[in-house]
């Protein structure tokens, strides 16, 4: 393997870090507003 392919694949491998960062804060955030609506739709049922 030479060392252009080396650096493509370290290159892909960074960009794929740093989706997989976005999407787990962007999960993050969702299960934080599903908790808050949870919150919610318990407080109007009570």
């Amino acid at each position: 393997m030479d060392q252009q392919k080396i650096d493509e694949l370290t290159q892909q491998l960074i960009e794929l870090e740093q989706e997989l960062k976005e999407t787990k804060e962007s999960l993050h955030l969702i299960n934080k507003s599903i908790d808050k609506y949870d919150k919610y739709a318990f407080l109007n049922v009570s």
